[in-house]
């Protein structure tokens, strides 16, 4: 029991986020704040995909935005964008999930943690696991980050 206490488990990543259906659902209202100041606009990925599908870019318009998430695979077998969001802890966390157009990241390993850098698209891919949208992003540029303290949103 101590050694549960001592020692934390791995955050959740790719197989996790690959088992479960993206989080966001058409069931979901959201309030959107205006965007942060600066540019790229740094901003999360359940944030950006909330604005993207229920908002249909509006609030976004045409800014860029900055976001950091892990490499899972997508419906297609191409990559895209991950992050877990929690209600209350690790075991009810939910992948929030971003397809990438333009100058997506390719050949990474799954579970690489990456930032992007990319605007507002209105393409839409359908989650296999629960049969939901997927948003995507026209990412512009990306680069390899190391794993953030906070793993989850």
């Amino acid at each position: 029991m101590l050694g549960l206490l001592l020692v934390a488990p791995p955050a959740l990543g790719s197989y996790a986020a690959g088992q479960a259906g993206t989080a966001l659902t058409h069931q979901q209202t959201f309030d959107y704040p205006p965007m942060p100041a600066g540019d790229p606009a740094k901003i999360t990925v359940f944030d950006y995909a909330a604005r993207a599908l229920f908002d249909k870019g509006q609030s976004i318009g045409n800014r860029r935005v900055q976001l950091t998430g892990f490499i899972t695979p997508g419906p297609d077998g191409q990559p895209i964008l991950a992050r877990m969001i929690l209600s209350c802890c690790a075991a009810d966390g939910r992948p929030v999930k971003l397809g990438m157009s333009g100058n997506a990241p390719a050949g990474l390993a799954n579970d690489t943690w990456v930032e992007v850098i990319g605007t507002y698209t209105d393409r839409l891919t359908r989650d296999p696991v629960n049969d939901e949208e997927i948003p995507y992003l026209q990412v512009e540029s990306w680069r390899e980050v190391p794993a953030p303290k906070q793993p989850y949103e």
